[in-house]
């Protein structure tokens, strides 16, 4: 009789025993995975003062761009377009730009435009720019010696991001003579030389004759005409 009650008292024992492992156990900790965060984050966003001070940076750690370091320091961070792109001119000592308010919005293209996208441009395209109705000509669109206004890129892709692109060119580009969108006019033809005395004597000689040929005509028919009259007036 007590031997039947031993398996009933095992089964019970084991019974208490796991409802207490249910109680004390804490529940798992279910947290979302950091990736959960940072999927729902927005994007980071880079103001126009950021990219004008990247940009400086990396005119600096090129060289040969401080005057232009100096126009971008004193810049309207509010004129640079979210998409850009900017030509620089390289430091010249012998052609220094004028106190031109018009000349940075000029070398502003409001669209990015790496050299690769330049080197798909036909010879003699447009580029709009900041300055109201001026645009940049393509002078010639070859990898080697490719040139905007007539003045060679000489270094391309200098700084570039998904919104911008900063390419170093030889010199400041003269919106009076391209930005119109007409070629500059070619300079005049050079003088004639001077004749040989010999041929400016016998081309003097030659309009001298034709004159004297007139007068005496002119004399004939005068002389003429006065001997016609003195014979009616003596008739």
């Amino acid at each position: 009789m007590e031997n039947n009650h031993i398996p009933l008292n095992f089964f019970l024992i084991l019974t208490m025993v796991s409802t207490m492992n249910s109680i004390t156990t804490p529940p798992p900790n279910i947290s979302p995975s950091p990736s959960t965060f940072s999927s729902s984050l927005p994007p980071q966003t880079v103001t126009p003062t950021q990219q004008l001070n990247n940009i400086i940076d990396a005119l600096i750690g090129a060289g040969d761009f401080t005057t232009w370091l100096a126009i971008l320091s004193s810049a309207n961070t509010t004129l640079l377009p979210v998409s850009a792109t900017l030509f620089v001119p390289r430091d010249t000592t012998l052609d220094l730009p004028p106190p031109d308010p018009f000349l940075f919005p000029y070398h502003i293209v409001p669209q990015r435009l790496t050299f690769s996208d330049l080197l798909l441009l036909p010879q003699h395209a447009r580029l709009p720019t900041l300055l109201h109705g001026k645009s940049i000509s393509v002078t010639d669109n070859s990898a080697a010696n490719f040139s905007l206004d007539a003045t060679p890129l000489i270094l391309p892709d200098l700084f570039s991001t998904t919104n911008l692109a900063v390419h170093g060119v030889e010199t400041f580009l003269d919106y009076s003579l391209f930005g119109d969108g007409i070629p500059p006019s070619p300079p005049p033809p050079p003088p004639p030389p001077f004749l040989p005395i010999g041929d400016a004597i016998g081309t003097a000689w030659k309009s001298g004759g034709s004159c004297f040929r007139i007068n005496h005509v002119v004399f004939l028919f005068l002389l003429l005409r006065f001997v016609l009259g003195a014979l009616f007036f003596f008739a």
